[in-house]
């Protein structure tokens, strides 16, 4: 078994891709530990795909999933992390927001506060911001973090942070009940881990905002919002007990 999986969901990301394989690559190849990269290709229609096969030929621990075709971002990370060796699986943006190298970071939190979720936050008080997010995303990031600890995660200060360490062995469960396909999958996932009994920890970690992103504020803002209530309402009303005598309440 790997000690670290890092997962990287790509969705039409020819233009940044290259970039963030190698990154991640060599990043992996300094490791003193077995660790491998898994690329998710979220069913493509641009030359990502192809990219990430060009790299995988040059280096080893570089591994393809493809879809066939688009599922969201939440099933791109469930796939990379079912199909994930390591005992420790990290999903990352291809922005590159938080550096690679902050795994470490994370992964000794996890190690050392005996976690199952590790959370990369802004929020912490000794977190590094190089360069901030337009003020309109700050506000609804902000406005979306209240409502999702009010309705569902109370306690996690930065629940959408694009950087998590998940302890394959007991958050796997967790992976196998989510059905969210967006960014709201995040939160969906650690509901699940929370009720199934995982410690969740959040650690700071530098972080810069990302140029030359495709997400528009306002749809995803909405989506997100839309996820929430879902996600709220199936635990209510007991979808996500699926195995008899779990009772994943919230």
């Amino acid at each position: 078994m790997q000690r670290l999986s890092v997962i990287l969901p790509a969705y039409n990301e020819e233009a940044r891709i290259e970039k963030a394989v190698r990154s991640a690559g060599r990043f992996i190849g300094s490791l003193d530990f077995p660790a491998e990269l898994v690329v998710v290709d979220d069913g493509s229609r641009d030359a990502t795909g192809r990219l990430v096969e060009g790299i995988a030929r040059e280096l080893p621990h570089v591994r393809l999933i493809r879809h066939e075709r688009n599922q969201g971002k939440g099933m791109a990370v469930k796939t990379g992390l079912l199909a994930a060796k390591g005992e420790w699986a990290l999903f990352s943006d291809v922005d590159e927001a938080v550096p690679i190298g902050e795994a470490l970071a994370l992964l000794e939190a996890g190690e050392t506060q005996a976690a199952d979720v590790v959370i990369g936050t802004r929020y912490h008080k000794d977190s590094r911001i190089l360069r901030r997010q337009p003020w309109q995303r700050i506000l609804v990031s902000r406005l979306g973090n209240l409502l999702i600890r009010a309705l569902l995660l109370p306690g996690l200060r930065d629940t959408q942070c694009g950087f998590k360490l998940f302890r394959t062995a007991t958050t796997r469960q967790a992976f196998e009940r989510i059905s969210v396909r967006g960014f709201g999958f995040d939160i969906e996932v650690l509901a699940i881990a929370r009720a199934l009994g995982c410690r969740i920890v959040e650690t700071p970690v530098t972080w810069m905002h990302g140029e030359g992103s495709t997400l528009r504020l306002g749809p995803a803002a909405l989506d997100v919002l839309r996820d929430l209530v879902r996600i709220t309402w199936r635990f209510r009303t007991g979808f996500y007990a699926k195995d008899p005598g779990t009772d994943l309440s919230q």
